[in-house]
Order: C-alpha cells, then structure tokens, then sequence
C-alpha cells in the first residue's frame, strides 16, 4: 500500500500544478476509464415446452 499513496500524492501534485483547462481534460479522461459495475440481471424465461432442451442451438442458427 506505501508504493500507492506515493503513486497517488505525485499524481495530486502534478494535478496541483496544471492549469484549470487541463484539469478539466484530466478529470473527464479519468471518469471515462473507470470500470463500472456490470449488472447481472435475471434472464426472461419463456414457456418453450422443452422445445430447445436436447438442440445445439449454435449449429440449429447456422443451418
């Protein structure tokens, strides 16, 4: 954890240093790389009757 705070406080320092423009370029480039949260969501079900248990239905699409 040492290595990051001092990553982090040059990074404030040279942050420090630039102008207001260039901090408004740096603040946007750091918001777009920033990983967000994939959602896992339920998937819909539908009533198939058993249409597709036994099928590859990778093979069955490209026939």
């Amino acid at each position: 954890m040492g290595i990051k705070m001092i990553t982090k406080e040059k990074v404030k320092k040279e942050i420090d240093k630039m102008p207001d423009d260039l901090v408004q370029e740096v603040f946007e480039f750091i918001s777009n790389i920033k990983t967000t949260k994939i959602r896992k969501g339920k998937l819909h079900t539908y009533r198939l009757k058993g249409k597709f248990d036994n099928l590859d239905i990778r093979e069955s699409a490209y026939e």
